[in-house]
C-alpha cells in the first residue's frame, strides 16, 4: 500500500510540490504531470488528457481496492486520516474531477467551480468548463469510462475510499452521469444511461444524496436537467428513511440561531424549517397518487411520531397536521390525507363489528374477542396526541376530538376510576381540555353532559388486561342489565373530572350555556309537556335518575366555580326560576305537594335510588322535596342578583318584576320551612329595591356596562395564563396587553405588575419575553409603580428571588427604561438609581444566602469525610475523563467566584445592574441630576480599580462600558441642544481621564483594557467640543462660547460693519 502511494504521489509531484510547480510554471496541469511521466504519450492535448486521466483512475482504483480487501482498520485510517496520505487521495479525486470530468460537461451542469470543494492541487488549480462553442470537441469517450470507474467506489457500500469520494466527487458523478442519461444530443442508448443514473441515486445514502442534487440546481442548469433533478429530489422522502433526511436537511441549511443546549436531536426546528419541511412533504410528486404518496410516507411518519420529546416527533406533527390534514383537499374526512392518517385511529378507538370490516388501513393484527389491543391504544393516542397537542390546529382538533370525544372520555374515567393514572390517562386528559379550549362550542359540551355514564354503547366496553392495561372488547352482555351497584360513585367521579375538564378548557360563555342547559334539566325534567326550552330541545319527559343526579351535581358544581360568568347573562337563568316558582305554586293549588309525586327527584331522594347491595328502588319523595327545589332556585336568584350590574336591560327589569310576585305568591304557602319563606321574603324585598332605581327605567335596551367587555378579556386572559400550555400562555399575555395599551379601567396597576413578574419565570422563552414586553407598555403609562415595583424584586432584599428571574427582571427594567425614554425623572429615577448603584457596589449584602451556603459546605464537607471513610481514602471518579473533569472544574470555579462571596452579590446581578445604569443615562441624560451621574461614574470608576480579579471581568467590563454610555449621552445631549441641569468641571474630567489611562495600563483584560480607550478617547472628542462650541450652532462655525456681548466689552462676533481697530498713543 505505501509503494502504491508513494507511485501516486511520484505522479502528481508536479502539481503538489512548489518547486516542481515553479519550473514548469505557464504550463497546464495536464502538461505538468505528462512533463513528469516521460513513458506517456506527448503527441497531443488530447492524448496527454486521455493517459493522465486514465493513469490517474488507475492509481485511484488500486489503492481503492487494496483498501477494500484489507482488513486492517489501522491501515484504513493511515490512508483516510493522515494528513499526507489523504492529500495524495483528494488530489487524484480532485485531478479527475476537474480535468477528466468538467471540461467534458455542457455548461450548467454540475456544482459550479466556486462552490465546489477547494481543489488540494497547489495555487488552487481549476479547469476549465467547456463553453458552448466548445460541445462538438467533447470527449463523450473518455467522460463515460470516467463515471463507469468511479461507479465501482459508489457501488462499495462504505469500504475503500467511499467516504473521501462522497466528500469530493459524489456530486461531479451525478452530473456527468446526468448529462450521459439526458444530454439531447448524445447518441446513445439513453434508456441505459438513464437507468444507470437511477441506479446511481438508489446507490447513494439519503443523508449523502440531498446535497449532492440539491447542489445541482442553480440558475444556470440546463432545461433538460431540471426536471430529471428535481423529480428524483421529491421521490427521495418515499425511501424508508427519506422523512428523516429531509427534515435533517433542511434544518442544516436553515440559520443556526438557537442555543445547542436546547436541541433534543442535534437539529434547529424554527417555525421557517417546519414550514419549508411541511410545504415540500405535503407536494405530491406528479407521478403518484395522493393517497398513494401518503400511504408509502405513514410508517416513517408514524415512527417519528411516536418519538415522544423529540425534534423529529415535533417536526412530524407539523407535518400532518398542518401540512397534510391542514390543508383542506387532504386534510377533511373521505380525503386521501384523512384517510391514510386519522381512519386508523378513529377504527381503534370506534371499532366496528364484525371485525372483518376493519378498514385495510388498520394494518395490526387483532385477536380475536379483542376490538382493539393495549398496544393499538397505546398507539392510536400516543399519535393523536402529538398531532393535536404539540401545535394545536383548531380545525384540526375539531375535526379529529369530536368524533372520539365519548371513547376518549370512556377510557379518561376508566383510567381514572382504577388509578391508572400512566402516560395514556395524562394525554387524554390534556387532548380534551385543549379540545374545550380551542375548538369546542357549547353543544360540545352539552353532548358529553348528556352521556357522561357512556361506556362504549351496546358493541363494546373497556377493560384492563391482566397486564393494568386499557383494551376495548366486544360487549358480552346488554348493558341495560348491568351491575348498577357504585354507579353514584362513579357518577361523582365522572362529574369531578368533567368540572375539571371545564375548569381547564371551557370558555365562561360555553359554561354559562351548559349551565343553563343542565340546570332546566334537573329543575323542569318532569315538566318538558308544559316547558318551553331554553336551551336546546327542552327536557325529556321521562329522564334516568342517574342522568337527573348528574344534571344536579354539574349545575351545582358550575354554579360554585363560575359565578360571575353566570351573572353575566341573567334573563335564561330568572325564567327558569321563574318556572320552577310557578310550577311548585300551582302544584300547591292543586293539592299535588301534599300528597307527593314519585316522578318529581330532588338531590335528597336521588341519595337512595341505589342501595348497596345494588336493587335499583323507585325513588321517594317526601313532602320538603319540591320545597328543596325552590330553595335551590331561591338561593341561585341571590347570588345573582348580588352580582349583578347595576344597570339593567329592559327585558331583566320585566323578568324580575315577574318574579317579584311569584315570590310575594309564594311566601303564603304555609307548608314552607320557615327559612324558605324568610328567603324569599328577602328576595322579593331586593328585586323590589333593584326595580326602583332610577336608572332602571330610563335605560336603553341596548345599553351595555361600559367595561363588561374589558372585564371579560381581561378574565379570559388571566385564565389563559394558568394554562399548561406555551402557546395559550402566550394569547392571553397578548389579550392583557392589549387591555394595556386601551388603558383600560379594569386592570389594577399593582396587581397587574406583580402577575407580569411572576410570569418572568416561564420557562418558554416566548412567553416571558412577551411579559417583558407587557410590563414595558404598563411602564409607559405607570412608570413609577411599576419601576418601584420591579426594583424591589430586582434588589431581592428578602433574598428569596433566583438568579436567572432576577435577570430576566433586569432584562425587563431595561426595556421599560428605553420604553419610559424621558419620563424616568422624580422619584422613578432616585430609586433606580440608588437601588442599582447599592446592588452594583460592595453595598449589597446578603447575610441569608451566605449562611446558606456555609452550611451546604459543611453538609457537603461532612459527606465527603464519610465517604473517605467508608472507602478507606479517596473517593475515585468512575469513568471519569482527566480532560473533561479539569475543563468542569475551571468552569465551576468561575461560576464559584461569581456566585455570593462573603454574602456579597453575585457578580452577574451586579453586571446586570451596571448595565441598566448604562441604558438608563444613555436614555435620559437630561433628566437625571447630578448625583446620579456622579454616582455611576464614581461606582464604575472604583469597580475598575478594585475588583482587579480574573473573574470579576464581566464587571469591569460593564463598568467600562458604563463609562462609555455617560460620554454617549453627554455627546448627543450636546449635538441635540439638550440642556443639562448639571455641569462637570473640567478639572474632574481631566482626572477621570487621567485615572482610566492608568488604569487601561494595570488592565490584563484585552476587552477592558479597549473600552477604557475608546472612554479616554470619547473624553477628549466631548471636552473639544465642549471647549470649541463647535455644537452651538448649527451651521458648524465656530464661535469659542462668546455668543453676544461680554460684560465690560463693546464686541459683537454678530456684526460685519464694527469699526477697524485703531492704536492710538497716550500718555
Amino acid at each position: 500500500m505505501n509503494a502504491l502511494l508513494r507511485d501516486a504521489e511520484s505522479f502528481l509531484a508536479p502539481v503538489l510540490h512548489p518547486d516542481a510547480i515553479f519550473k514548469t510554471r505557464g504550463q497546464s496541469v495536464i502538461e505538468r504531470l505528462a512533463s513528469g511521466s516521460p513513458g506517456l504519450l506527448q503527441e497531443g492535448f488530447r492524448n496527454q488528457q486521455d493517459v493522465i486521466i486514465r493513469k490517474a483512475l488507475a492509481l485511484l482504483l488500486t489503492v481503492h481496492h487494496q483498501l477494500k480487501v484489507s482488513e486492517d482498520a489501522a491501515l484504513r485510517n493511515e490512508i483516510l486520516y493522515n494528513s499526507g496520505n489523504r492529500r495524495i487521495v483528494d488530489a487524484l479525486l480532485d485531478l479527475i474531477s476537474l480535468e477528466g470530468i468538467y471540461p467534458n460537461l455542457l455548461p450548467g451542469v454540475g456544482v459550479p467551480i466556486q462552490r465546489r470543494v477547494k481543489s488540494v492541487l497547489r495555487n488552487g488549480t481549476v479547469s476549465r468548463v467547456a463553453e458552448a462553442e466548445d460541445q462538438l470537441d467533447q470527449d463523450l469517450g473518455l467522460l463515460l469510462y470516467i463515471v463507469t470507474e468511479l461507479e465501482k467506489i459508489a457501488a462499495s457500500s462504505g469500504k475503500g475510499l467511499y467516504s473521501a469520494f462522497i466528500e469530493r466527487t459524489l456530486v461531479d458523478l451525478i452530473a456527468a452521469r446526468g448529462q450521459l442519461a439526458y444530454e439531447p444530443n448524445i447518441n446513445q442508448s439513453i434508456q441505459s444511461y438513464a437507468t444507470a443514473f437511477k441506479a446511481l441515486l438508489d446507490e447513494t445514502p439519503s443523508s449523502t444524496i440531498f446535497p449532492a442534487l440539491t447542489s445541482l440546481l442553480h440558475p444556470a442548469t440546463p432545461s433538460w436537467l431540471i426536471p430529471h433533478v428535481s423529480r428524483s429530489l421529491s421521490l427521495l422522502p418515499l425511501r424508508s428513511d427519506g422523512v428523516a433526511c429531509t427534515i435533517s436537511f433542511i434544518a442544516s441549511t436553515a440559520p443556526q440561531n438557537i442555543d445547542k443546549n436546547q436541541m433534543t436531536s442535534g437539529i434547529v426546528l424554527s417555525m421557517e424549517v417546519l414550514n419549508r419541511t411541511s410545504k415540500l412533504l405535503s407536494s405530491i410528486p406528479s407521478s403518484m397518487a395522493a393517497e398513494e404518496y401518503f400511504a408509502v410516507l405513514r410508517p416513517q411518519l408514524w415512527a417519528l411520531l411516536e418519538e415522544d420529546g423529540t425534534d423529529m416527533q415535533r417536526a412530524a406533527a407539523y407535518i400532518i397536521g398542518n401540512g397534510i390534514l391542514g390543508r383542506r383537499i387532504y386534510g377533511t374526512p373521505g380525503k386521501p390525507g384523512w384517510n391514510i392518517f386519522i381512519q386508523p385511529i378513529l377504527e381503534c378507538l370506534m371499532p366496528k363489528f364484525p371485525l372483518l370490516e376493519r378498514s385495510s388501513n388498520c394494518d395490526i393484527s387483532i385477536p380475536k374477542g379483542v376490538a382493539s389491543t393495549s398496544d393499538d391504544l397505546r398507539l392510536a393516542l400516543q399519535r393523536l396526541a402529538a398531532l393535536t397537542l404539540l401545535y394545536p390546529n383548531p380545525g384540526l382538533v375539531k375535526r379529529t376530538i369530536t368524533p372520539l370525544l365519548l371513547p376518549l372520555w370512556s377510557i379518561l374515567c376508566h383510567t381514572y376510576d382504577r388509578k391508572i393514572v400512566n402516560a395514556m390517562h395524562t394525554r387524554i386528559s390534556q387532548m380534551i381540555a385543549t379540545y374545550f379550549q380551542v375548538s369546542a362550542g357549547a353543544d360540545d359540551l352539552i353532548r358529553l353532559s348528556d352521556q357522561l355514564l357512556w361506556d362504549g354503547g351496546d358493541q363494546y366496553e373497556f377493560i384492563t388486561n391482566s397486564f393494568g392495561s386499557v383494551e376495548i372488547r366486544g360487549r358480552s352482555y346488554d348493558s341495560s342489565q348491568a351491575d348498577k351497584s357504585g354507579l353514584v360513585d362513579q357518577i361523582n367521579v365522572r362529574v369531578e373530572l368533567f368540572i375539571g375538564l371545564l375548569k381547564d378548557g371551557a370558555s365562561g360563555a360555553d359554561a354559562t350555556t351548559l349551565f343553563l342547559h343542565v340546570m332546566q334539566k334537573w329543575l323542569l325534567s318532569t315538566r318538558s309537556e308544559q316547558v318551553r326550552p331554553i336551551i336546546g330541545s327542552g327536557a325529556d319527559s321521562r329522564l334516568d335518575p342517574m342522568q337527573q343526579l348528574i344534571y344536579a351535581k354539574i349545575t351545582q358544581e358550575i354554579l360554585n366555580r363560575n359565578k360571575d360568568d353566570i351573572a353575566a347573562h341573567p334573563d335564561s337563568i330568572f325564567t327558569i326560576i321563574h318556572q320552577v316558582l310557578l310550577f311548585f305554586i300551582n302544584d300547591d293549588r292543586e293539592g299535588k305537594i301534599t300528597q307527593g309525586n314519585p316522578q318529581q327527584l330532588s338531590v335528597t331522594s336521588m341519595s337512595s335510588i341505589v342501595k348497596s347491595d345494588g336493587v335499583r328502588e323507585a325513588p321517594s319523595l317526601d313532602h320538603e322535596e319540591p320545597a328543596e327545589i325552590v330553595s335551590i332556585s331561591i338561593g341561585l336568584l341571590n347570588a345573582l342578583l348580588s352580582s349583578m350590574d347595576a344597570k339593567l336591560e329592559q327585558s331583566t327589569i320585566s323578568i324580575l318584576g315577574t318574579l317579584r310576585e311569584s315570590l310575594s305568591t309564594l311566601v303564603q304557602h304555609k307548608a314552607l320551612p320557615h327559612s324558605l319563606i324568610i328567603s324569599a321574603t328577602s328576595t322579593s324585598t331586593l328585586i323590589s329595591t333593584i326595580l326602583l332605581l332610577p336608572t332602571s327605567s330610563l335605560l336603553d335596551t341596548h345599553t351595555l356596562s361600559p367595561h363588561a367587555s374589558a372585564l371579560s378579556i381581561q378574565a379570559t386572559a388571566l385564565q389563559n395564563l394558568t394554562s399548561p400550555l406555551p402557546p395559550i400562555r402566550a394569547e392571553g399575555l397578548a389579550s392583557l396587553t392589549s387591555l394595556i395599551a386601551s388603558s383600560s379601567p379594569v386592570l389594577d396597576i399593582p396587581s397587574t405588575t406583580i402577575l407580569l413578574s411572576s410570569l418572568l419565570q416561564d420557562d418558554e422563552e416566548f412567553v416571558y419575553l412577551a411579559a417583558i414586553k407587557a410590563l414595558a407598555e404598563l411602564a409607559r403609562r405607570h412608570p413609577r409603580t411599576v419601576i418601584r415595583m420591579l426594583v424591589t424584586r430586582y434588589t431581592d432584599k428578602e433574598e428569596d428571588g433566583l438568579l436567572d428571574v432576577r435577570l430576566r427582571i433586569g432584562e425587563a427594567l431595561q426595556k421599560i427604561i428605553t420604553a419610559v425614554g424621558p419620563a424616568l425623572t422624580g422619584e422613578a429615577a432616585t430609586l433606580l438609581g440608588d437601588s442599582l448603584t447599592s446592588l452594583a457596589s460592595r453595598r449589597g449584602r446578603r447575610p441569608k444566602a451566605a449562611d446558606l451556603k456555609r452550611k451546604g459546605k459543611l453538609v457537603e464537607e461532612t459527606d465527603k469525610k464519610e465517604a473517605q471513610e467508608a472507602w478507606g481514602g479517596d473517593v475515585p471518579q468512575l469513568g471519569a475523563n482527566e480532560v473533561e473533569d479539569e475543563e468542569t472544574a475551571r468552569i465551576a470555579d468561575v461560576l464559584s467566584d461569581w456566585e455570593d462571596q462573603d454574602g456579597e452579590e453575585d457578580v452577574r446581578i451586579r453586571t446586570s445592574a451596571l448595565s441598566i445604569l448604562g441604558v438608563a443615562i444613555e436614555n435620559n441624560i437630561a433628566g437625571l441630576d447630578s448625583t446620579f451621574l456622579s454616582g455611576s461614574i464614581d461606582l464604575a470608576i472604583a469597580i475598575l480599580r478594585i475588583e482587579t480579579r480574573p473573574e470579576k471581568a464581566i464587571l469591569r467590563r460593564a463598568a467600562a462600558l458604563l463609562l462609555m454610555s455617560v460620554v454617549r449621552a453627554l455627546d448627543k445631549a450636546e449635538e441635540e441642544g439638550q440642556p443639562l441641569w448639571f455641569e462637570f468641571v473640567e478639572e474632574g474630567l481631566g482626572e477621570v481621564s487621567e485615572v482610566l489611562g492608568y488604569l487601561r495600563d494595570m488592565e490584563m483584560d484585552e476587552i477592558v483594557k479597549g473600552h477604557e480607550g475608546e472612554v479616554i478617547e470619547g473624553l477628549a472628542r466631548w471636552r473639544a467640543k465642549k471647549l470649541l462650541g463647535m455644537n452651538d450652532e448649527r451651521d458648524g462655525s465656530i464661535r469659542f462660547g462668546l455668543d453676544g456681548g461680554l460684560k465690560g466689552l463693546d464686541v459683537n462676533l454678530d456684526r460685519n460693519d464694527r469699526p477697524r481697530p485703531k492704536i492710538e498713543e497716550i500718555e
